[in-house]
């Protein structure tokens, strides 16, 4: 299975920049159908708490080239957005579209990033979402849900075999971002792809970093700090033999 992971150096609070950036970057690589496409957390504005800029229409304009694009190569699109305002609140979400439009999977972030008050702005989420593309199982989750294992496990328990992770992740933790992914790889025998932002928001740096594990936590590729594109596949039946010749999964006891 192919994953691309779209490294994007957002503009903050700028929409219509940073679709037209997403454009331009895929419009550089040659795509392959049926890949999944992964673009970071939030990507229409980067992490910003103003929802009243974030936050997407009723009409869902970041959804719609989501899904614009996932029908343009024949891909499933992945992607990061802020849902529309309701009761004073947005919502941090990753969401899914297939080629022909359906929506594959819509995950809302479990774990809100205190440290900016995210709480504050944005409802948390309260279940894991697996959804299956080519045959594989897979988990979205959401930046600040990479420090808390527990969420991945009920995932697991549900049949995950991929877990992704977008986020808008700071330089100054990064290397807690590339072992922390490496170490959910290898715990819940599964691959992981994080992928992350670069650039600059107001008083953050990001240096991207973006990586990809297999289910023994090998790295299958590490991005650097620059905008780029970068694939990978997932040996998919190495991770399966992989889960039926070590019991550690069936041997969970608390979950």
């Amino acid at each position: 299975m192919q994953i691309i992971a779209v490294q994007m150096d957002m503009v903050w609070e700028d929409k219509s920049a940073n679709h037209q950036r997403l454009r331009q970057l895929l419009a550089s690589t040659t795509i392959t159908p049926g890949a999944l496409v992964i673009v970071p957390e939030m990507f229409e504005t980067g992490f910003s708490m103003n929802v009243k800029v974030t936050a997407q229409s009723p009409q869902r304009e970041g959804e719609g080239l989501l899904r614009e694009l996932a029908a343009q190569y024949q891909v499933a699109m992945m992607g990061g957005v802020a849902g529309p305002i309701c009761d004073g609140k947005s919502c941090n979400e990753a969401v899914v579209f297939a080629p022909d439009g359906t929506e594959l999977v819509r995950y809302r972030k479990m774990q809100p990033f205190s440290v900016s008050g995210e709480e504050n702005h944005f409802q948390p989420g309260d279940s894991q979402q697996v959804f299956e593309w080519q045959g594989v199982k897979i988990a979205p989750f959401i930046c600040y849900d990479l420090r808390f294992p527990e969420l991945f496990r009920p995932a697991v328990k549900q049949g995950a075999e991929l877990i992704t992770l977008i986020a808008c992740w700071p330089a100054k933790r990064s290397e807690h971002w590339v072992r922390l992914l490496q170490a959910r790889a290898i715990e819940n025998m599964a691959a992981v792809v994080g992928v992350n932002r670069c650039g600059n928001e107001p008083g953050l740096v990001f240096d991207g970093r973006s990586a990809g594990f297999d289910q023994m936590g090998k790295p299958l590729f590490e991005a650097t700090d620059q905008e780029q594109v970068i694939k990978a596949e997932i040996d998919v039946e190495a991770l399966r033999q992989w889960r039926q010749q070590f019991p550690a999964l069936r041997d969970i006891r608390y979950c």
